[in-house]
């Protein structure tokens, strides 16, 4: 018995550290890390932190990229805020030609359109689990920073039913999300942010992003497997 909660322990501790990365993730494809995001990932060491813990050669270096930018830039805060943000909104928002458009369906269908069938399984995959985004049919459904806070909640969701024993349900949910769909086009997607980014911070999110989601779905059929 002893044992099953040493095991539990792990569980948990391993959930609720993908749902903080994905949270992580999900806010930094969402807006420009603003100062309140900047100083909180240099007051905590998290970037450093974060690749001590990655296993993922590829995801390690882009946290210490991201990482020695931000520490290179502690006295001049407002104009990397600023570098920053206009990087976030050449590479993400336009206008004109979008250098990485963070939507699924751009890189999965032919006419590189939005909102179409890809958006529509998305949507599908969501509702299986009964979510819904806030802004349906006005923002599409698969923007990346709205992929991984499914991610996110998912892993929250198995650490709440943990105890129950329903938590296995949710891991599938997540093993069949990146396989069917973050990781379809998520490298592509960031191999286009590394070509065109003119920050290290944010070529060193490319990195990262496409690192960890790797590894990610090996842990997730790991945990399954055992």
């Amino acid at each position: 018995m002893e044992h099953q909660g040493t095991e539990q322990e792990i569980l948990q501790e391993w959930l609720k550290g993908r749902e903080i990365i994905y949270r992580l993730l999900a806010r930094l494809y969402r807006e420009s890390p603003g100062q309140d995001v900047i100083k909180a990932l240099l007051a905590e060491d998290t970037l450093a932190q974060l690749a001590q813990g990655e296993a993922n050669e590829e995801s390690r270096r882009g946290c210490q990229m991201m990482d020695e930018e931000l520490k290179s830039q502690k006295e001049n805060l407002k104009a990397f805020e600023a570098k920053l943000r206009q990087d976030f909104t050449r590479l993400f928002v336009g206008p004109g030609g979008i250098k990485a458009p963070p939507w699924e369906s751009v890189y999965r269908s032919r006419e590189r359109l939005l909102f179409g069938e890809e958006t529509l399984a998305v949507r599908k995959f969501y509702q299986s689990f009964g979510v819904s985004i806030k802004n349906l049919y006005r923002e599409p459904d698969d923007h990346l920073s709205l992929e991984l806070e499914f991610m996110s909640w998912l892993c929250a969701r198995a650490l709440e039913e943990l105890p129950r024993g329903e938590w296995k349900l949710y891991l599938e949910g997540q093993k069949r999300f990146l396989r069917e769909h973050l990781l379809e086009w998520v490298p592509a997607f960031t191999k286009d942010m590394e070509n065109n980014a003119e920050t290290a911070f944010f070529r060193g999110l490319a990195s990262f992003t496409r690192g960890f989601l790797l590894q990610d779905l090996e842990e997730v059929q790991a945990v399954l497997d055992a």
